[in-house]
């Protein structure tokens, strides 16, 4: 995170880099996906923070990635292209910064389907401005990503976000800043730290979740826990994922999370961050409560045992495991630890074709799948 006064534009640190290059990976699949869904309806993109558009060691920022992604679907698609326009909206407040990221945007090469929506202002204020201007967006009738990526912990409370995704067709990825949240609780009235936790949670129960923790690292581990609960909290939003990633060889740098109304949009997430992990910069951490543990992409005997211990003793469906392995683990789908859990007898597997091989899981012929239960110690 930089520091609080900044110049118009400053030197991005690695992390904010590879942060720029998870949502270009993540856009480049967004755009192309929606753009060829039936109904003509617009697509809206919103990066909340959007600063100056570009850094002094990085030519590019998140609008211009999202920009180039838009473009990019837009002439690809050509006449496969069945949704209606592309609307790229863009808040920033400084007023420095907002006239050299509508400079940057004001150059981009146009395109007769896509829209770009300056506004010099703070996420909320922005956010209120947009439903006016374009309510479909905000209803479920458009698809909508929002990026929220504050300088801190606070500008984006957890009302808007909860508003925001309580649209159908709603997803959002949030750079997340437990570190600050932490020190905001540390600091207790001196940063007037119960209606700035309020704001963030929506609630007061940080009050509860921080009771038992014994150091600064348990209350980051906390806070994000307990923010990711929130949103699970919310009507409808059925994925949430947090990660934490890390330069290699040293302490974590910021954790990402990400929230879906729809399985489709977490299976492009984690592609993206798996492109990511491949060029060996940076590593991908369980976010969960704890001891992190290395999110390994190709060895699915580190997680399996968790999803034998989730289900254990259950029936359940193939969409049950494929949730699980969605939300708390790191693959798109549960069919490399199942294969693991079958081999050790550990799941038997019901299916309609009767020449099912043992360690596949074609989707449609699973019926159920049945857990041992654990056994006891004693």
């Amino acid at each position: 995170m930089p520091p609080k006064k900044l110049a118009t534009l400053w030197e991005a640190p690695p992390h904010t880099i590879a942060k720029i290059a998870i949502l270009e990976r993540y856009l480049q699949a967004w755009f192309p996906i929606f753009g060829r869904v039936k109904g003509r309806f617009d697509l809206l993109y919103v990066d909340g923070f959007a600063g100056p558009g570009a850094y002094t060691n990085h030519p590019v920022g998140s609008p211009v990635v999202a920009l180039q992604a838009a473009s990019k679907a837009l002439t690809a698609s050509g006449t496969e292209w069945t949704a209606g326009n592309v609307h790229c909206a863009f808040f920033e407040p400084d007023a420095a910064r907002f006239a050299h990221l509508t400079q940057q945007v004001e150059s981009f090469p146009e395109h007769p389907r896509l829209r770009t929506h300056l506004r010099q202002s703070s996420f909320v204020d922005g956010i209120t401005a947009l439903k006016q201007q374009m309510p479909q967006a905000f209803s479920g009738l458009w698809t909508l990503f929002v990026f929220i990526n504050p300088f801190g912990a606070t500008g984006a409370p957890f009302s808007t976000v909860a508003d925001i995704l309580s649209s159908p067709r709603s997803e959002m990825l949030i750079n997340f800043d437990a570190d600050a949240v932490a020190r905001i609780f540390m600091a207790g009235n001196r940063a007037s730290h119960e209606p700035l936790l309020n704001d963030i949670f929506g609630d007061d129960s940080w009050k509860t979740a921080f009771a038992g923790a014994n150091s600064f690292h348990d209350r980051c581990r906390i806070a994000l826990a307990l923010y990711t609960n929130r949103l699970r909290s919310l009507n409808n939003v059925r994925y949430v994922f947090s990660f934490e990633m890390s330069k290699t060889g040293s302490t974590p740098d910021y954790f990402l999370i990400f929230a879906s109304q729809h399985p489709r949009g977490l299976e492009k997430m984690k592609e993206a961050m798996r492109k990511m992990d491949q060029t060996g910069e940076y590593r991908f951490l369980d976010a969960h409560v704890g001891r992190p543990m290395l999110f390994r992409f190709d060895s699915p005997e580190d997680f399996a045992p968790k999803l034998h211990q989730h289900f254990a003793g259950q029936i359940v469906t193939y969409a049950d495991a494929r949730d699980f392995a969605l939300n708390e683990t790191p693959f798109v789908n549960p069919k490399s630890m199942l294969k693991f859990l079958e081999f050790q007898d550990r799941i038997e597997v019901q299916s309609t074709d009767p020449r099912r091989r043992k360690g596949t899981f074609k989707e449609d012929v699973i019926v159920s799948i049945t857990f041992e239960s654990e056994v006891s110690d004693g």
